[in-house]
């Protein structure tokens, strides 16, 4: 049985006037078998929250960290119609612009027929977007030459597809509180992007300066963890692309990844400087600012696709199917409430 939900905006307004009081989170404790909730224990810190949020018993819509997600996709599309309206884009951003003025629109006077019109507008952007990224994903490659204008070109169609699955998300739960059609299509296609970006990711981590990746005994001060640690001495930025790569996996830890980008000191004789060895280990790898920037940027476009999937996983908590195209909690009535008054006369 799907669950209505409680606004989160509506529960901070009761509690702001003392309507409400305020506890402690708790800490979900599922069943390893069936997935459902079997405890509830106090921690001391606020649980992440996505679309969907457990707070006690209560299941709470996100309309407010919701509200912020959206506002950050409509700056970024003027920016993105800006770029793609060139004629290299084959009507791209015409089609992109159709899309998101028939999905401004249709929330105004809400209907099934009307809502299902906007998400056909947006299975036919999937393929215009993929054939774009995919085009400009190969002039980013570490091997060719490109300038920062493919570089901002690249930037645009990558943010608008990754918008375009948190607007397919809205519509599906909007049209009949679904997640994803039977075929998983917005799963698949989520994935066909991680994996572009990944794989480009990958590249600018590893490649020398044709685009040529060495086998797995390449050391890492010759990687771009070497650049980042050695160069620019940024601990932070060389964890975060860390986290982001799919070559390194457990017993492998950052520390370890740290210590054998040191080591390369370690092994001087006594006429090699620390300069004298990092030239050398950079010397044909092609490592540069400008990769750890644009590899950044990689990280950032798939911690966004990572939130995509968040709250793919949110709304089938608790299911006992997690792979289930319906959401367990009613999140339809909420997008579209004129529409569920309407139902219910």
């Amino acid at each position: 049985m799907i669950q209505q939900l409680h606004k989160r905006s509506d529960v901070e307004k009761k509690v702001a006037a003392g309507e409400a009081v305020k506890e402690q989170p708790r800490q979900a404790i599922r069943d390893t078998v069936t997935g459902r909730i079997i405890s509830n224990e106090r921690v001391p810190e606020m649980l992440p929250a996505y679309l969907i949020a457990m707070q006690s018993n209560t299941l709470i819509y996100n309309d407010v960290d919701v509200e912020a997600f959206q506002q950050e996709v409509r700056k970024q599309v003027t920016r993105i119609l800006d770029v793609i309206r060139d004629e290299r884009f084959e009507n791209a951003g015409i089609a992109y612009q159709q899309f998101i003025d028939q999905y401004d629109a249709c929330f105004e006077m809400p209907s099934v027929a009307v809502l299902g019109e906007v998400k056909r507008r947006g299975i036919d952007l999937y393929a215009v977007l993929e054939h774009q990224g995919t085009r400009l994903t190969a002039e980013m490659s570490v091997g060719d030459r490109h300038d920062k204008e493919s570089e901002r070109r690249f930037n645009a169609v990558t943010e608008a597809h990754i918008n375009l699955f948190f607007y397919m998300l809205t519509l599906n739960l909007a049209i009949h509180n679904k997640i994803d059609n039977v075929q998983k299509q917005l799963r698949t296609k989520l994935s066909f992007l991680e994996e572009r970006l990944r794989s480009l990711l990958h590249e600018y981590i590893y490649a020398d300066k044709r685009g040529w990746i060495a086998p797995d005994n390449l050391h890492s001060s010759e990687t771009l963890y070497g650049w980042i640690l050695l160069q620019q001495n940024d601990l932070d930025t060389a964890r975060v692309i860390y986290r982001n790569d799919q070559r390194l996996r457990e017993p492998n830890s950052f520390s370890a990844l740290h210590a054998e980008v040191m080591s390369i000191y370690h092994k001087r004789n006594t006429s090699q400087t620390p300069g004298d060895l990092r030239s050398s280990a950079f010397s044909g790898r092609g490592l540069s600012d400008d990769r750890v920037r644009i590899a950044l940027n990689l990280c950032y476009y798939l911690k966004q696709t990572a939130q995509i999937r968040a709250y793919l996983n949110e709304l089938t908590q608790g299911s006992e199917n997690n792979e289930t195209e319906d959401a367990t909690v009613d999140v339809r009535s909420l997008l579209i409430p004129s529409m569920s008054q309407h139902a219910s006369q």
